[in-house]
């Protein structure tokens, strides 16, 4: 069994050595919002989108203001949204069950989200990025 074991391990290591593909580099970072982190358990997202073709598109929750994501080198547009239940109950047109949602609202402005213009580049000697944005 143990030779098994070590035999899987090897080739899975000899695999990742000889893999020509490109790195994922770990990149991680802060986010922070008029001073205060973004984020609680899974209702902020950051999303980091390739404008060179090199790169590869991932995104990563936001915990707490940190985040961390897998991606490889190249130029980014990175973009985030944060929404958060206000406690008002919103009622539908529709009558009948299930036709009652809470409110959510967006607290990332539109500047940092769908219409960013922040931007990155992802290097091996780049892989820190923090975000202090302002909401005014």
């Amino acid at each position: 069994m143990n030779k098994l074991l070590f035999s899987f391990v090897f080739i899975s290591f000899l695999a990742s050595a000889c893999s020509s593909g490109p790195v994922n580099y770990p990149v991680a970072g802060e986010v922070i919002l008029d001073g205060k982190p973004v984020g609680n358990k899974d209702d902020a997202v950051i999303r980091f989108e390739t404008t060179d073709k090199k790169g590869n598109t991932a995104e990563s929750f936001v915990v707490e203001g940190k985040y961390l994501v897998k991606l490889t080198e190249g130029n980014y547009k990175v973009s985030l949204t944060w929404s958060k239940k206000t406690g008002k109950i919103l009622k539908t047109k529709i009558a009948g069950p299930g036709q009652e949602s809470e409110e959510v609202i967006q607290m990332i402005p539109v500047k940092y989200g769908a219409q960013s213009t922040l931007k990155v580049d992802i290097s091996a000697k780049n892989l820190r990025h923090d975000f202090d944005l302002k909401s005014k």
